[in-house]
């Protein structure tokens, strides 16, 4: 059914007519049900008619109309049409009023009409904390807030469905009561808990959502939310304006109504047209017009209070409202800024940009986490939708963006790069507050650069000296397995010959110095031996890297282990092998003696053109909360790090360890 139905919204055509017939009956229903409670409340005592109700059935559905003929298939313009059901409700139950309440003779289907008017409220469970979970492409923000939106669609319908069947009376007049009122009288408490569930909570989540969307949302989303932002600050400038005004009066019902034109008009402009008008602007003076108002009213109300009650007609009523207009015009530099700096980071300020910049970039370890830190905070400064270093290093925080504004990054006389600043809009110009910032942190970004040029470089000649010390071991011990070591050995043996011979003769001196000088050969070989297996490991000369690692978890039972290797694994260059072997061999040794483990696997394989990947996991006991730095961990970090890789201790999912280190595949030239 569910497929169905979306198969049929993604007809344009169909969306449209829908949605145009809807909301045209929605509105109808509005315009007729003010004359028609006017002369109702004539002739019988009925609640009165709500301003507020007259736009959430009037206006919301028109833009949802207005949004699902641009996007038929977000749900959001269908949520924002659904609202146009409060018109037919008021309507009805109006009619019925008057049917049952003013006729000795009840019209037909006046029970009908009696029952919408005791649940046709709905609307107001569901649009609001929906809206702002789904809002602005109709789906929710991730998996988990998804249940967040089954879960407030659920109580939503639940406490409809509980409303439909209460024995209460009518919100048009208490006397009209539900006609299949069958459940008993306690079910009212389900009424009132899934409807403060829905509208606080679910609200309040709703927000929460916004709040989540707005902290990673670049570019267009960004600018949807903003407008959405904007919409909540109408209603609630409306609602507190209501506040002010006698309840149920004309200016409170009318400034609670005005805001509510806020957030459907704030919808409808972002999903169809968001890049009509700059939203920044008008949000920026609508928050700081709205805080400097509150604030003044607060500050006349509290000091009516204290002194006792004033009147603006009287001389000293008059001098504090003068009062307070001084102090809002002299609070709206600091409100200006306060809400700037909410808005818009640091853009307006480009010192504090580089402030906020160095800060973060005293955090780095090494001049590579710096730039990174250095290009994640320009960003946050300056409220950018991406940012990015290019250079021998490519750095980026955000998503790429179509255009962005390019600032040279110079040190010492050498251009090392550029720092991009990705547009908000396709279009936009940075102020010149922006670019004098962004030219202040390339010259910090031109320094750590140039930092990390002498960090690779060091990196890169070490890897070149481990290297080359590698492959003079390999050729060292070639010589003395293969040369030095045969010919002392065979030396030895003949001087064993000939002290035979000189003890057949009788000159047991000399046979004895021979045989000393034997001993002496011998020693010396068995020391040239030691030589050769402290240059490398002989096994790796004898079965290869590929042997080697089999042979490091051969015959084990307990854990049960696996080995996965690529065919080429023996191309490697010899300081890679001995890194390799040497980090496989400690990382097997500390799972055997402390993981506690029952399964062991260790992998070589290619990552790319350019590395190679050593892995040992193990399903053990995991890693502590702190592990401490000992000299396995170091060497094996130490090892990498040599040849110019990297190496990881990670906890596994589901439990045990992950070691892994990634090595070049070849030596820098």
């Amino acid at each position: 059914m569910a497929i169905a139905v979306e198969r049929w919204v993604r007809q344009p055509i169909r969306a449209r007519a829908v949605a145009s017939t809807a909301t045209g009956i929605a509105v109808a229903s509005c315009v007729a049900v003010v004359p028609l409670h006017r002369w109702v409340a004539s002739q019988v005592d009925i609640a009165p008619l709500s301003w507020s109700d007259l736009v959430l059935g009037a206006v919301w559905p028109v833009a949802g109309a207005v949004v699902i003929s641009a996007r038929p298939r977000n749900a959001v313009g269908w949520l924002l049409l659904s609202a146009g059901f409060i018109g037919p409700y008021l309507l009805l139950g109006t009619l019925a009023a008057w049917s049952q309440l003013a006729r000795t003779d009840p019209l037909p289907l006046t029970d009908l009409a009696t029952w919408i008017s005791i649940w046709g409220f709905a609307p107001y469970l569901f649009v609001v904390p929906l809206v702002l979970l789904l809002f602005p492409d109709g789906r929710p923000a991730s998996d988990r807030w998804r249940t967040v939106v089954t879960v407030v669609g659920v109580v939503s319908g639940i406490t409809i469905a509980t409303r439909m069947f209460s024995p209460v009376g009518s919100d048009v007049a208490d006397d009209m009561r539900n006609p299949v009122g069958w459940l008993p009288d306690g079910s009212q408490i389900v009424t009132r808990v899934g409807a403060f569930f829905a509208l606080l909570v679910g609200s309040a989540l709703g927000v929460l959502s916004l709040l989540i969307r707005s902290r990673r949302a670049t570019g267009v989303e960004r600018t949807q939310l903003q407008w959405l932002a904007l919409g909540g600050v109408v209603l609630l400038a409306g609602a507190t304006a209501s506040l002010f005004g006698e309840p149920g009066g004309g200016w409170s019902e009318a400034a609670f109504a005005a805001g509510l034109v806020g957030p459907p008009a704030a919808v409808a402009v972002a999903v169809v047209r968001h890049r009509l008008f700059d939203v920044e602007f008008a949000l920026n003076r609508t928050v700081v017009y709205v805080v400097l108002s509150g604030a003044a009213v607060v500050a006349y109300l509290a000091t009516v209070v204290a002194i006792g009650g004033l009147t603006t007609a009287s001389t000293r009523g008059a001098l504090l409202v003068a009062v307070a207009a001084v102090v809002g015009a002299a609070g709206r530099s600091g409100a200006q800024v306060a809400v700037d700096r909410w808005l818009f980071g640091h853009r307006r300020d480009p010192y504090a940009v580089v402030a906020h910049v160095g800060r973060d970039v005293a955090r780095g370890n090494d001049p590579a986490e710096a730039l990174e830190r250095l290009v994640d905070a320009l960003r946050e400064a300056l409220r950018l939708p991406y940012a990015a270093y290019i250079g021998a290093t490519t750095i980026e925080s955000g998503a790429a963006v179509a255009g962005w504004h390019s600032t040279s990054v110079v040190c010492l006389g050498q251009h090392l790069g550029e720092l991009r600043a990705g547009r908000r809009r396709p279009g936009e110009r940075l102020s010149e507050q922006e670019q004098a910032a962004i030219s202040e942190v390339a010259d910090r970004a031109g320094t750590l650069a140039y930092a990390l040029t002498l960090v690779d470089d060091v990196a890169q000649s070490r890897a070149r000296i481990v290297a080359a010390r590698e492959e003079e071991r390999r050729r060292l011990r070639a010589d003395l397995h293969d040369g030095v070591g045969p010919s002392l050995a065979g030396t030895a043996l003949q001087m064993e010959a000939l002290a035979k011979r000189l003890a057949n003769q009788d000159e047991y001196e000399l046979s004895a110095r021979a045989d000393e000088i034997r001993d002496r050969l011998r020693g010396t070989v068995q020391d040239i031996r030691a030589v050769v297996h402290g240059l490398r490991p002989p096994i790796l000369d004898q079965v290869g890297l590929g042997g080697a690692l089999r042979g490091l978890v051969a015959g084990l039972d307990v854990p049960s282990c696996s080995v996965l290797l690529p065919d080429d694994v023996d191309q490697l260059p010899a300081s890679i092998e001995v890194a390799a072997y040497a980090i496989a061999a400690e990382a097997v040794s500390n799972a055997l003696r402390h993981s506690a483990a029952s399964r062991l696997q260790l992998t070589l394989a290619w990552d790319g053109d350019q590395s190679v990947q050593v892995e040992i996991t193990d399903d053990g006991c995991g890693l502590p909360s702190r592990p401490a730095a000992g000299v396995g961990l170091t060497g094996m970090a130490d090892r990498a790090r040599e040849v110019g890789g990297r190496f990881e201790l990670l906890v596994r999912p589901g439990g045990g360890t992950i070691v892994r280190a990634t090595l070049p595949r070849s030596v820098p030239a």
